[in-house]
C-alpha cells in the first residue's frame, strides 16, 4: 500500500513535491529475430534499429493493441556492475498493466544483456556515454518505433544514466514526445561527476568527457509537455538535491512538473511499485487530456 502528502511549497522553493511513503509494413530498419518470434508472447519481441549503430530495442505489447496505442520508451541506467535486464522487466510489467500500449526498453549502445549487445561504446559508466552519437542513436530507435506503431501519445522513461539521455534528447527534440519521467534523475552532468568524485575518488571522474546535460537542454523542452521526476530520499548515487534543481529549473521555464521523493528507497527504484504507480498515472492523464 502506498500513500503521498504534499509537501508545503516554501519548503521546496515553490515546487510541489510528493514524499511516498510506503506501508506495506516495416520499414528496413526493423529487423524481428526469429527465435524471439517463436518464443511465448511474454518475453517480448526483439528487434534491432540500424543507423550508424545496430541498436537493441525489446518490444512488449498490451493486450488488445489499437492502430494508434500508448508507447512508452524504456532506456536503462549506467549498470557498472552486471548487464542491464531490468528494464525488460519494467517494460513487461508495463505491458501487462497498461491498456493498449506498446512498451519498448531500448539497449544503450554498447552494453549487453546476457543475450545480445547493442553496437558502440559502452564507456567507464562515469557518465562518459551520454555523447550526441548515443542520444541520436536512442532517437532514431524511437522515430522507429512511431513509423511502426503510430502512437497517438509518446512517454519516455529514463532511469540513472537514461534519464540524462531522456533528459537531454528532450531538451533537444521537443515534439518527440508529450511526457516523460526520469527516475534517479542525473539531472546536472557537472555536478554529478564531482558528487560521484567526492565518494569514490580517482582520476577516472576528472576526466573530461563528451556528454550531454539535462539541464544544459531546459529551454528547449515545451510548455506542453509534462514532466514527472521520482527520486529515493536514500539515493546516494545521484541525491535528491540534482532533482529537485532540475524540477526548479523546469519549473522558471513554465514546464509543468511533478516530483515525487521517496523515503527509504535508494538508487536502484525502478521496479519499485511507485515508479509504475506514477507511469500508470502519467498515461492515464494524458488519455483524458483535451
Amino acid at each position: 500500500m502506498i500513500s503521498r502528502t504534499a509537501c508545503p511549497a516554501a519548503q521546496v522553493t515553490g515546487l510541489a513535491v510528493l514524499f511516498w511513503t510506503l506501508t506495506a509494413g516495416v520499414p528496413s530498419v526493423f529487423a524481428q529475430s526469429a527465435a524471439q518470434s517463436e518464443r511465448p508472447a511474454n518475453t517480448g519481441a526483439t528487434m534491432w534499429v540500424t543507423t550508424a549503430q545496430r541498436l537493441k530495442v525489446k518490444v512488449y505489447e498490451s493486450s488488445g493493441v489499437s492502430a494508434s496505442p500508448t508507447l512508452v520508451v524504456v532506456v536503462h541506467g549506467d549498470s557498472p556492475d552486471q548487464p542491464p535486464t531490468y528494464q525488460y522487466r519494467f517494460a513487461s510489467a508495463a505491458a501487462a498493466t497498461i491498456p493498449d500500449a506498446v512498451v519498448a526498453a531500448v539497449l544503450r549502445p554498447g552494453y549487453g544483456d546476457g543475450d545480445d549487445r547493442s553496437d558502440g561504446l559502452r564507456g567507464e559508466t562515469t557518465g562518459d556515454n551520454y555523447t550526441p552519437e548515443v542520444i541520436d542513436a536512442v532517437a532514431t530507435a524511437i522515430s522507429a518505433l512511431k513509423v511502426r506503431y503510430h502512437p497517438r501519445r509518446i512517454v519516455l522513461v529514463g532511469h540513472s544514466g537514461g534519464s540524462a539521455i531522456v533528459g537531454s534528447l528532450f531538451g533537444q527534440q521537443g515534439t518527440i514526445a508529450n511526457a516523460a519521467l526520469l527516475v534517479s534523475c542525473v539531472c546536472d552532468l557537472e555536478a554529478w561527476r564531482k558528487h560521484m568524485h567526492s565518494i569514490k575518488g580517482g582520476a577516472i571522474w576528472e576526466r573530461p568527457v563528451r556528454s550531454l546535460s539535462p539541464l544544459a537542454f531546459v529551454d528547449g523542452i515545451p510548455v506542453s509537455a509534462r514532466i514527472w521526476l521520482l527520486v529515493g530520499g536514500d539515493d546516494q548515487t545521484a541525491p535528491p538535491a540534482l532533482t529537485l534543481a532540475y524540477a526548479e529549473a523546469l519549473k522558471k521555464r513554465g514546464v509543468p512538473v511533478s516530483v515525487t521523493v521517496a523515503p527509504g528507497l535508494g538508487h536502484n527504484i525502478l521496479l519499485e511499485p511507485v515508479a509504475m504507480d506514477i507511469l500508470k498515472e502519467i498515461v492515464s492523464g494524458l488519455r483524458d487530456a483535451p
